[in-house]
């Protein structure tokens, strides 16, 4: 157990410094590619790829969480040939059905964006087809407590793109870049295959759903949650082009929702790091135990939350013209909200870890739908008064409600105290007043330093955060080698 621990941690850790070179490679693709796109063909890549990603999850039917769900437990039996079995027999359904849902975005495109190349729209159909294939691979790697490598995927994508993309759009424009995506998820997919080849078992390569049934049935129901979820993440662009028709406004949201993305999106990825740990102490039966790693990771999201807040209020009226462009500076203003509705994700993504932990889909469905309602209630007439600032300001009043009601509902099966990230967003409050001293750029910057250094000092002086919790983590995270393997391999 103390192994499994170690190792979890170490991967949070390698996790965060991969979220780091992500970052930057988000603030490098938005440096290039929006701005030589120009807003208006920027929002038509923004729309047809937010839809591919609806599409992409669709085809999951929740074989990640099954996977994510059920591998630690084969480990724990010692049972490699099941797993294998397992295994294959997921990824058949997923290459089957992924392949479908790949013709239904090619059908669904073709019919709506009539004034879209259908080469094109053929072309992200292919990267549906493909980012499906690959994602039970990887879901594979975090089921066997190998988050980093989990999460390298992401990473690749947003690199691998910039080689891709970049070329492309200048030799064959908009379809020339969405070839440069469809590169991409190939290079994905064989890393995830060369990682996860030796769980295939090709006798097993085929359907059986009498054998996945009761997998599949756990599945369907985080498969629908999935959906929600998806649809509010990426339907912000298809609200604004229903209901403001402007493509260079959803090119303001399309650049403003993937720099929030880029955060969220790492958010449950370290909550989701913590599966094969958690599972394990609930089958142990050391409530207490989950009760801790979920307060303590409550707390260093808000806090992680805070910084993100304060470097949008002090320094992103300052970066969003010098990273995108002048005529991009509508942006600045949307990423406000979305800040800020980061800090209430943390809550919903920690709630959503619990839900499969203690396997309770329905409660993350029933809160996912009251977030996706709020924000298409609110969107309409938000988006049609003031466009992609409206569409920012209400995922912000949906997160909010969503993430207090999951966390309500959750505390009835395992309770906990949300003190901690009530006290750390608290203490980042105290600093406020610096917004209204802004000027220059550098003086910008030196108060964003002021907030960083006062922040954690009253971290520390008030023993929300200790040395010791650092030094164990360092010490933890630090160790050569440190990797946490099933047992059963050691033994081939």
């Amino acid at each position: 157990m103390i192994g499994e621990a170690q190792a979890t941690v170490r991967n949070v850790g390698l996790l965060i410094v991969q979220r780091g070179f992500e970052v930057a490679g988000t603030f490098i693709f938005a440096a290039l590619v929006p701005r030589l796109m120009g807003p208006d063909i920027y929002g038509r890549y923004a729309l047809v790829t937010s839809l591919s990603i609806w599409f992409v999850l669709f085809s999951d039917l929740g074989i990640t969480q099954v996977i994510v769900r059920y591998v630690p437990q084969f480990i724990l039996q010692e049972e490699k040939k099941d797993l294998q079995k397992f295994f294959s027999y997921l990824l058949t359904v997923s290459l089957v059905w992924g392949t479908l849902c790949a013709g239904f975005y090619l059908l669904l495109t073709s019919l709506w964006l009539r004034d879209l190349d259908r080469l094109l729209l053929a072309i992200i159909a292919g990267t549906v087809i493909v980012r499906g294939w690959s994602q039970p691979f990887f879901a594979l790697l975090l089921g066997l407590s190998q988050a980093a490598r989990w999460g390298m995927a992401q990473m690749m994508r947003r690199w691998v793109s910039l080689v891709f993309l970049l070329p492309g759009f200048y030799l064959g424009g908009l379809r020339g870049a969405c070839l440069g995506l469809l590169l991409t998820e190939l290079v994905v997919l064989a890393v995830g295959i060369g990682w996860g080849r030796s769980f295939l078992s090709w006798p097993n390569f085929h359907l059986n759903l009498n054998y996945l049934s009761p997998y599949l049935r756990f599945g369907l129901i985080f498969f629908f949650t999935s959906l929600i979820f998806t649809s509010f993440n990426r339907s912000g662009e298809v609200l604004i082009r229903f209901f403001h028709g402007n493509y260079v406004q959803v090119g303001y949201f399309g650049v403003s929702y993937n720099v929030y993305l880029t955060v969220a999106t790492a958010i449950p990825q370290f909550t989701l790091a913590f599966t094969p740990l958690l599972t394990t102490l609930l089958a142990n039966g050391d409530t207490e135990a989950i009760r801790q790693w979920t307060e303590q990771l409550l707390k260093w999201l808000a806090v992680g939350g805070m910084l993100v807040v304060f470097a949008v209020l002090l320094l992103g009226e300052d970066l969003v013209p010098i990273v995108l462009g002048k005529a991009y500076r509508p942006v600045a203003s949307n990423l406000l909200p979305l800040s800020l509705a980061l800090l209430t994700h943390t809550l919903g993504s920690v709630a959503t870890l619990l839900t499969l932990i203690y396997e309770r889909p329905k409660m993350a469905f029933v809160a996912g739908t009251i977030r996706l309602s709020t924000f298409w209630a609110l969107g309409l007439p938000l988006v049609a008064r003031w466009g992609s600032l409206g569409g920012c300001v209400a995922v912000l009043a949906a997160s909010t409600l969503y993430a207090f009601y999951f966390n309500w509902r959750i505390q009835k099966v395992i309770s906990y105290s949300l003190r901690k990230w009530t006290f750390a967003i608290g203490l980042g409050s105290f600093f406020l007043p610096l917004w209204w001293l802004r000027s220059s750029c550098m003086a910008n910057l030196a108060f964003y330093g002021i907030f960083v250094v006062g922040y954690f000092f009253l971290l520390f002086f008030l023993k929300l955060i200790t040395r010791e919790e650092i030094t164990a983590l360092r010490r933890v995270i630090s160790q050569k080698g440190l990797r946490f393997e099933p047992s059963f391999q050691e033994s081939q």
